[in-house]
């Protein structure tokens, strides 16, 4: 067995010890614990009648054997609360636990108050900070009008405010009287207890089942391609020397501008010259014209002085002419290779370095290869569906793939993907069909990354849907965990209709607005292997 699935089963055993005993959270819930039914309980006609006043708690909440159990969720928080019933003059003890949606974390700051309104009595509020046990407030509530009052919890932790209407529940007149109207404990032993308090100390998420709509899918092999445009191959332009440019030579990764000059060739002209040579020929042939001005110039003197005959002068002269054509030649052979530093390399599109044939100080020839530049602001996912598949495909409703080694999900329609071609001919070697989608790679994806894909087809599922990450294979059974209350799950088998992306389709099994675990899923089905006892024989 993994080492780390040893270490997994041995924190729950640990979590769930510890919820076996009686001190956990400060007050008990009865000689056996308590137990959560699976459905909410109207505390008027199953229990005891209200006359014309009979009052609902709603489809979430329910009471057992030591008091009132409520599980009720706000856009923000999720609040998990037990009470006693009420009767006047009696304390009622609360414990709220408040777990912030965002992150499925305890809230352990600011304030609860339990409010108590209606029933023709002034409204009476209760209030409480957080206690020892992060995430946890105690409000004690004493009422003082035996009606039936609309009661609500309200979290107020920073700027956070959030309210959560619990129902409407009677005030007795007497404590045996409240006892009393708690029906009988009807839970049955199929619930999994995993506490608020193992929740918070690992990945936890819950979610809920929603009606929609998914498409199914065609498993294709795909790969990631630069748009057209967007790959560009740099090649010699001239045989000789390749040579840094002033800012460096450039790296694998380096991003670059179109048109800027990322490197420098010195060409090998006749008889292997380069650059270097070549101004060093153009420096010599200006140090030999100097010399021969200088001698037409005083033999001019001389001459009109008589010193010499016209013919040295006329020869002279003819030295000066001859070193000024060598000397514009070598300037002009040195001007052709772009100065001293060579013929420039400018990069033909931005983007990045994706390849290098070459280093500083090698030789080339014409026409080899230098650099690949990449252009990935834009992508495509380029897909090929076997051909045994292609009828199925209709109108391509989008796609999506996960990246080697990572089983997370990218769908196209989360980065503005269009349709750029599907069908139209099938490969004669591969036997596939292409369906090309183009895309912003906001992502930053790497271009020719071989991906698993699937292309959605027209072919419509309705109905439950829930995050994949929520199902959990037994013995090839997938099996979810539906919540009870905050604190208790049910094992639900369900029969999954279609994959799409994240999500899966539920054909059986589940109805929306259920609620399941979405992530510590696996976490839950330890715990159902833990002693039955365990999840409420602990006190809060």
């Amino acid at each position: 067995m993994r080492l780390d699935l040893i270490l997994t089963a041995l924190l729950i055993a640990g979590f769930l010890a510890a919820c076996s005993g009686a001190d956990d959270h400060g007050h008990d819930h009865g000689d056996g614990g308590h137990s959560h039914g699976t459905d909410s309980h109207d505390h008027g006609a199953d229990s005891h009648n209200h006359g014309e006043d009979e009052h609902d708690h709603g489809d979430d909440e329910h009471a057992h054997g030591g008091g009132v159990v409520v599980t009720d969720f706000t856009e923000l928080t999720e609040l998990f609360v037990e009470f006693p019933p009420f009767a006047v003059d009696r304390d009622s003890p609360f414990a709220a636990h408040f777990t912030r949606l965002a992150d499925f974390t305890p809230i352990g700051e600011g304030q609860a108050t339990v409010r108590l309104a209606g029933g023709g009595a002034p409204e009476e509020t209760f209030t409480a900070g957080p206690s020892p046990v992060r995430g946890i407030f105690r409000p004690v509530v004493r009422p003082r009008h035996a009606v039936i009052r609309d009661v609500s919890v309200i979290l107020q932790s920073g700027d956070l405010v959030s309210v959560h209407q619990l129902g409407r529940y009677e005030v007795f007149t007497t404590a045996l009287a409240a006892d009393a109207s708690l029906p009988a404990d009807e839970t049955g032993g199929d619930l999994i207890p995993f506490s608020k308090e193992q929740q918070w100390q690992v990945d936890f998420a819950t979610a809920e089942v929603r009606e929609g709509v998914l498409f199914r899918s065609i498993r294709a092999s795909a790969a990631l391609e630069p748009a057209p445009g967007g790959d560009a191959r740099v090649t010699a332009q001239t045989a000789g020397i390749v040579l840094s440019s002033g800012a460096g030579f450039p790296q694998i990764g380096d991003l670059v501008e179109s048109g800027e000059v990322i490197a420098m060739i010195a060409p090998a002209l006749a008889g292997e010259r380069d650059a270097p040579g070549l101004l060093a020929d153009r420096d010599g042939a200006r140090a030999a014209f100097n010399v021969a001005r200088a001698e037409y110039e005083r033999d001019s003197a001389l001459f009109e002085a008589g010193a010499v005959a016209r013919n040295r002068v006329e020869q002279a002269e003819a030295s000066l002419q001859t070193e000024r054509a060598r000397l514009n030649a070598a300037q002009a052979r040195l001007d052709g290779t772009g100065g001293e530093s060579g013929v420039a390399i400018r990069a033909p599109v931005s983007g990045r370095i994706a390849r290098m044939d070459v280093g500083p100080g090698s030789y080339v020839e014409a026409g080899e290869p230098l650099f690949r530049i990449v252009d990935l602001s834009r992508i495509r996912l380029v897909a090929q569906l076997a051909e045994i598949d292609a009828p199925r495909l209709g109108q391509p409703q989008g796609a999506w793939f996960t990246l080697p080694g990572d089983s997370r999900s990218h769908d196209l329609a989360d980065y503005a993907a269009r349709l750029v071609a599907a069908g139209g001919a099938v490969d004669p070697v591969r036997r596939t069909v292409p369906v090309i989608f183009e895309f912003e790679n906001t992502a930053g994806f790497a271009a020719g990354t071989l991906v698993n894909a699937r292309v959605r087809t027209a072919d419509r599922f309705e109905g439950a849907i829930i995050p994949v990450s929520a199902i959990v294979d037994e013995a090839g059974q997938s099996v979810v965990f539906v919540m009870a209350d905050g604190e208790n799950w049910r094992r639900q088998p369900v029969r999954i209709s279609v994959r799409d992306g994240d999500l899966v389709g539920v054909s059986s099994g589940l109805e929306p607005g259920e609620r399941v675990v979405t992530e510590g899923a696996y976490l839950v089905h330890l715990a159902a292997s833990g002693p039955a006892e365990a999840g409420h024989g602990h006190a809060h």
